[in-house]
């Protein structure tokens, strides 16, 4: 996989780009992300059919300096860099695909940019933040309590302090969103977003609970909320055929199915008026 820098907006963005094929997809990458967390995806779809962008906030990944800033707002400036970043590679038209806190991020970059955005898929994310949330996101403050497979990589790319330092001031401005704005992280995007969207969300995942898939899909006009009745945080990892299969099916469908249903094979489906 193949990284560029690109100057935007007075900082060096760093983007992957994986395919040729027409149809164009930025990924938004969640907290301390780095292109590796999309491997399912990147190995798995048809790279003729697609052209991926994945790309790097400033503060992740190789995109540093300059070091993570999580002031106020934040969220709002990641999708300007990124709207900023499609303009800057030429590309007019695009679907985009956030996992976590990209998925913020992308439901901010879709309401911004709704003239260029052909489709939007975000799992495992929220528009709001509550004192419940909070609490899960305490019990990760500890970068080294982190399972191995998710701590290794991250300070391999970062370095241990840098994860620990980033990871907890990520919380703090969390916590500064529930406090200071009553907890809104992006709630008032929705109803600017006119790309069909595909909101994709694990019954038991443990730092983002499903009621925020829920509100998604009920304030997001043509969305489709795709629930995973085993799945955690980790869904496109955990269940990657399925998922590239849900992916793939919604970004080449000209219509979304207007249905409800529980498939065959244990995802649950349902699509707003």
């Amino acid at each position: 996989m193949n990284s560029t820098k690109i100057k935007v907006n007075n900082i060096d963005i760093n983007y992957y780009k994986v395919g040729n094929g027409p149809q164009k997809l930025l990924i938004f990458p969640g907290t301390l992300g780095q292109a590796t967390d999309f491997t399912p995806i990147t190995e798995n779809l048809d790279l003729d059919k697609y052209t991926i962008y994945i790309w790097d906030p400033p503060g992740y990944g190789s995109s540093r300096p300059p070091d993570r800033d999580f002031s106020p707002g934040f969220l709002y400036r990641d999708a300007d860099y990124a709207i900023a970043l499609m303009e800057a590679l030429g590309v007019d038209r695009y679907s985009m695909l956030g996992w976590c806190n990209g998925g913020c991020t992308a439901l901010i970059a879709a309401s911004r940019a709704a003239d260029r955005v052909d489709k939007l898929v975000v799992w495992s994310c929220n528009a709001y933040v509550t004192g419940r949330d909070l609490e899960s996101y305490e019990k990760t403050r500890d970068a080294n309590s982190w399972p191995d497979q998710w701590r290794q990589p991250q300070f391999e790319m970062y370095g241990e302090r840098y994860v620990s330092d980033t990871w907890g001031r990520w919380i703090d401005a969390f916590r500064t969103i529930l406090d200071e704005c009553g907890g809104d992280v992006c709630k008032g995007a929705l109803s600017r977003i006119n790309a069909p969207t595909l909101v994709l969300h694990g019954l038991h995942d443990a730092l983002v609970a499903v009621e925020h898939a829920v509100y998604l899909h009920e304030n997001i006009k043509n969305s489709t909320l795709e629930i995973f009745p085993d799945g955690r945080h980790i869904i496109h990892f955990m269940f990657p055929e399925k998922f590239n299969s849900v992916l793939d099916n919604f970004l080449t469908s000209i219509h979304v199915p207007t249905h409800v249903r529980e498939s065959s094979d244990n995802i649950m489906s349902v699509q707003s008026a």
